[in-house]
């Protein structure tokens, strides 16, 4: 059996891919719900790879015959992207199961799979046969794959779009989730080329060169899945409200009282016992600091305070740090560590919240205190 140099690549490839489905077990703080949907996502992309390594070892009336099986697995990978997405971003949702019927085209297929087995021996036109069920077998992939990237991409906007109301700092899990989700999108650009190239019309590219491409974007992802779970294991969660939650929530407000009273609780937590230099504060946690629920407390904050969770405490941590600016502190530590102490968690944070605060960036901020002083002191 001859290897080429390409196969061998596929081969390592597989071996990482097996190798993290069981180092992600052992992952501290592991989010055991979204780690067992992406240790399903890990095998099946092994699997293709392994077809797509030593699959023209078999005998063509072998794959003719079976191989359509092992294509059954491409059904259940949108489904599971969105699963993964839900369980890993959202608490109360780590057990998460999309209803039944989005597995049965899978189903379907599988038993499609056993009738072609059944009539193979009997199809006389096997040329005509093969082409026709080739081509409606990418296209009905290429619809049902691309069709839930769509719906997973709209889930990531959603926590994008909510994350603030939740959490006072950026995470890079948006980022992982973001760059795995551009790799399946341009892994389907080439599904999509494939399916020109071989039905429709000869395109520069080959379409082996296509299939080579496609395994290679696999094999970036899983490098990523492996990146990310191995050195960003912890995840902070936002909830993902049902919509007649939120129809309730809007609809029921907070007496003069009780806001008055959770204001004073805010104001109290933050200002006085400084509760916003602790970097992992999050709207739950501040719930829980100053006994309120988070439906309360979100609806004093967008009502009350016109301002999300974000902006309040980081508008907070950006005053401290100007403070100690003006208290010449960053001549004795640099700026990254005294936002650190501040309460921002990354630098990324910090330079975002301090530029949408200011408008200025911490160094053009500093150079203009400074220029001040000299002309004072002049």
């Amino acid at each position: 059996m001859n290897i080429s140099l390409y196969e061998l690549f596929l081969v390592l490839i597989i071996g990482q891919c097996i190798f993290l489905i069981f180092a992600i077990q052992y992952i501290p703080k592991k989010h055991t719900g979204a780690n067992r949907v992406i240790q399903y996502l890990l095998a099946i992309y092994s699997l293709f790879l392994f077809e797509r390594a030593i699959g023209h070892q078999f005998e063509r009336d072998f794959l003719r015959l079976y191989g359509n099986i092992i294509n059954t697995f491409y059904l259940f990978i949108g489904p599971l992207v969105y699963t993964y997405i839900r369980r890993l971003l959202f608490y109360k949702n780590g057990h998460y199961r999309l209803a039944y019927y989005h597995y049965i085209p899978a189903l379907l297929y599988i038993a499609y799979c056993f009738f072609h087995i059944y009539i193979y021996d009997s199809i006389k036109d096997l040329r005509s046969y093969f082409n026709t069920l080739l081509f409606y077998n990418d296209l009905i992939f290429f619809v049902f794959i691309s069709a839930y990237l769509f719906k997973s991409n709209r889930l990531l906007n959603y926590y994008k779009k909510n994350e603030e109301q939740e959490l006072s700092f950026n995470q890079t899990i948006i980022k992982y989730i973001k760059i795995m989700l551009i790799c399946l999108f341009i892994y389907m650009f080439f599904w999509l080329l494939g399916i020109v190239e071989r039905f429709i019309v000869k395109l520069p590219i080959d379409i082996r060169m296509i299939w080579d491409i496609s395994c290679l974007i696999f094999g970036i992802q899983i490098y990523i899945v492996g990146f990310y779970n191995l050195k960003h294991p912890e995840i902070f969660k936002i909830r993902f409200p049902l919509k007649n939650q939120n129809e309730s929530k809007k609809k029921s407000g907070l007496d003069e009282k009780e806001i008055n009273e959770i204001r004073n609780l805010i104001d109290s937590f933050l200002k006085t016992e400084k509760g916003y230099r602790r970097p992992e504060l999050s709207l739950s946690i501040l719930a829980n600091e100053i006994s309120t629920t988070t439906n309360k407390l979100s609806w004093v904050l967008n009502n009350s305070y016109k301002k999300t969770f974000y902006e309040l405490v980081n508008e907070y941590r950006v005053e401290d740090f100007l403070q100690r600016i003006k208290e010449n502190k960053h001549k004795e530590y640099t700026v990254v560590s005294i936002a650190f102490d501040v309460g921002f968690n990354s630098k990324s944070t910090f330079y975002k919240a301090f530029k949408e605060i200011t408008n200025f960036t911490p160094t053009e901020y500093i150079r203009k205190i400074e220029n001040l002083q000299n002309i004072k002191e002049y």
